[in-house]
């Protein structure tokens, strides 16, 4: 009778004790709950807060991780009931295959965060970029692939890396497994066999050698060099979208999981104990991808329940300047100070909770600030909401109106153009404004010819833009209408002074509903910490006064 080994020993029932039900429902739930939320994202993915997050990028990736986790958890109950060699088989696939690839393409569209953060930069009212515009256009000369390669921004060469990755690992995990012939012993290369006396020595041999580093040291990097670089480079950036907590969170969480999974995996105890029988060495991992889909699915979903909250908040919200505890004031320059700046001022003394700044959340406040003082707006807009665009563009606006009033036709024209082309093009924004189809159609039929005829044909496909690297801020929109010519030809009938009215009061909504109740709760704070501080100075001032009156007191007594 030959022995029992890995290639011939029966297989088994499944294992349906309560542990093997608890893992089979908790996959059950679990997907029961992340799949909706997912759902859930996307479906009001053209909110502002999730519209630059790259979710169909993010969640593919996502979907891969989850689909790994989920055989994770089938490990215990059902695992022993396909042949031995077959599982690992299936389980080296999976490893080498989907969880590679759905972490790179997870950390890619967590490189867009940074991207973002830098680029928005461009919209801040002390950027050189906004006031003058030196760039180049878009018609790019034909060039090499090795030429284009060392043109790309870093950015752009990181994409290209994680792509090229990608490929590699699928070549070389099929490439191993096609020359090891532990897991077929018919063909392979020679002094790769099965090596043990015993079964469970055999069965731990199929879950080691050097097939398997190839997906230990995609671990390594994504979570100890990328995920660390992600963190220091996200630590300082003050977003109100969730963004930074979700990447730090993300990345933080991993970080425990290349390690646990090594020792587990090549470490008797955990064998001997009986820890990898109920909790497979791969678990470590999955605790990783469980922190992922947390801060990937319901951070965002978060942001979309406090999005509709600022909707109500604006609707119920009544301005009466005659009437209300708190306003707006806008300070002049002081020679002290180079900017002025927007403050909540108190008109009544009594007023504690400083809870009147949803009486503030109505357009009026807001034209207030964007007629007087933009610059305090824009910047938060910019470094923290990173809707910087929609500021700049209602600014520009406004000054491309008072142009009209003075300059010809065709003059105000081609600064509409301009308008055109660094704020609502598709093709041509690194930011376009979130207008509605019918609102992008319109103003395309009156630019989008002559955009074409001055700037050139773009390679950025508009029908994708979720899966378009951000591109550098040296080639920004608002620096690349300095290398588009002046349009020349005839102005369109349909253009004149109202031609962005439709757009000027969407994007004045969006910001009231999104970006002004932020801003205005962060005056709130900042209110409330200096009336504090105050308090704090007057009460030291007055605990000092008394100390040095005993004191003295004291002193002469003696």
């Amino acid at each position: 009778m030959d022995a029992i080994t890995v290639y011939n020993v029966p297989s088994q029932p499944p294992k349906w004790d309560s542990l093997g039900i608890f893992y089979v429902t908790y996959v059950a739930v679990w997907t029961a709950i992340v799949a909706p939320g997912m759902a859930f994202c996307l479906c009001n993915r053209h909110i502002p807060a999730l519209r630059m997050r790259s979710l169909p990028l993010a969640f593919s990736g996502l979907v891969l991780l989850h689909l790994y986790w989920c055989m994770g958890q089938f490990v215990y109950p059902i695992g022993a009931t396909m042949p031995v060699v077959v599982a690992y088989e299936v389980e080296y696939f999976i490893m080498g295959l989907w969880f590679p690839l759905g972490i790179a393409l997870f950390h890619a569209a967590n490189l867009k965060f940074l991207k973002v953060a830098e680029l928005q930069k461009q919209f801040e009212s002390t950027s050189p970029s906004v006031k003058s515009r030196v760039g180049q256009g878009r018609n790019v000369p034909q060039m090499t692939w090795m030429a284009r390669l060392r043109a790309m921004d870093r950015d752009k060469k990181t994409f290209v890396l994680i792509g090229v990755g990608m490929v590699f690992q699928v070549i070389l995990t099929i490439g191993m497994w096609a020359a090891c012939r532990k897991y077929h012993p018919g063909f392979g290369i020679a002094g790769t066999e099965i090596k043990g006396e015993s079964l469970q020595e055999q069965a731990i041999n199929l879950g080691r050698g050097w097939e398997w580093w190839p997906s230990v040291v995609w671990q390594f990097v994504w979570t100890w060099m990328v995920a660390p670089f992600l963190i220091w480079s996200a630590w300082d950036i003050r977003d109100t979208l969730g963004w930074r907590m979700q990447t730090i969170g993300a990345c933080i969480s991993g970080l425990h999981a290349t390690p646990m999974f090594l020792v587990a995996s090549y470490s008797s105890v955990f064998y001997t104990s009986g820890i990898n029988t109920y909790f497979p060495p791969s678990q470590w991992i999955h605790l990783n991808t469980m922190f992922i889909e947390i801060f990937t699915v319901f951070v965002p979903a978060y942001q979309i329940i406090k999005h509709w909250r600022a909707q109500r908040l604006v609707a119920a919200a009544k301005w009466d300047s005659s009437s209300h505890a708190t306003t707006i004031s806008i300070r002049p320059q002081s020679k002290a100070s180079k900017s002025s700046a927007v403050e909540l001022i108190d008109r009544d003394a009594s007023v504690k909770n400083l809870q009147s700044g949803d009486r503030l959340l109505t357009m009026s406040a807001l034209t207030r600030v964007l007629n007087e003082h933009p610059a305090p707006l824009q910047d938060f807009s910019a470094r923290k909401d990173f809707s910087g665009e929609n500021i700049a563009f209602l600014t520009r606006l406004a000054r491309w109106k008072d142009l009209t009033l003075i300059v010809e036709r065709k003059k105000a024209y081609n600064a509409a153009l301009r308008l055109y082309i660094d704020f609502v093009s598709p093709r041509d924004a690194d930011f376009p404004l979130n207008l509605s189809s019918n609102q992008l159609k319109a103003l395309e039929d009156i630019f989008e010819t002559q955009t074409r005829a001055i700037c050139g044909e773009t390679s950025v496909e508009p029908a994708l833009p979720f899966f378009d690297p951000p591109r550098t801020a040296t080639s920004s929109s608002l620096s690349k209408t300095a290398g588009c010519l002046h349009y020349e030809g005839d102005v369109p009938e349909g253009f004149h002074r109202g031609v962005f009215d439709d757009a000027k009061q969407h994007v004045e909504n969006l910001v009231l509903t999104n970006t002004w109740p932020k801003f205005v709760r962060e005056m709130q704070e900042r209110r409330r910490e200096s009336v504090d501080s105050e308090r704090s100075a007057g009460s030291d001032g007055s605990a000092r006064t008394v100390v040095s009156r005993i004191t003295k007191f004291i002193a002469g007594l003696r």
